[in-house]
């Protein structure tokens, strides 16, 4: 187990990247401005270059984490809420904790619900897309052993 989390974190960082620049080029084109970093984030680390290195660093973090925990799935001994629980409890304080570092939330009250909003919206879509695409697998498979089973 080790080694698929090492494998998938090391997967996962280059995709957390790519996922951050990705919505970096979206609000680009939205509001026709590009910049690299949030302007809390150029505020905090006192330059373009080090906030997008700081950027850069922990949206790859982000990811290696998302993706490494997601061996959590695989521990078929736990449960559905035991598993969510966990994968909930690893990733959303580092999520968290990137987003107010990089200026992604604002830090005023309104702007963290609205944020953490967002984010359990997002968390639940995917949750629940995986749910449905696992639970007709498994029923695909039952059918299938139920069909074997008649023979």
């Amino acid at each position: 187990m080790k080694k698929q989390i090492l494998l998938r974190s090391a997967i996962g960082f280059p995709v957390g990247v790519c996922i951050s620049n990705l919505i970096l080029l979206v609000i680009a084109l939205c509001i026709g401005t590009y910049a690299p970093c949030a302007p809390g984030c150029t505020a905090l680390f006192g330059s373009e270059t080090a906030s997008a290195t700081a950027q850069f660093l922990l949206s790859g973090l982000v990811g290696a984490v998302y993706a490494g925990s997601s061996v959590i799935w695989e521990v078929e001994t736990w449960s559905l809420f035991r598993a969510t629980a966990t994968h909930f409890c690893i990733t959303t304080p580092l999520f968290w904790g990137a987003s107010l570092l990089l200026g992604w939330c604002g830090l005023n009250l309104w702007n963290m619900l609205l944020y953490l909003g967002i984010f359990l919206c997002i968390y639940l879509s995917i949750w629940l897309s995986q749910y449905s695409v696992y639970r007709r697998k498994i029923r695909k498979i039952n059918q299938k052993l139920q069909e074997d089973t008649k023979q």
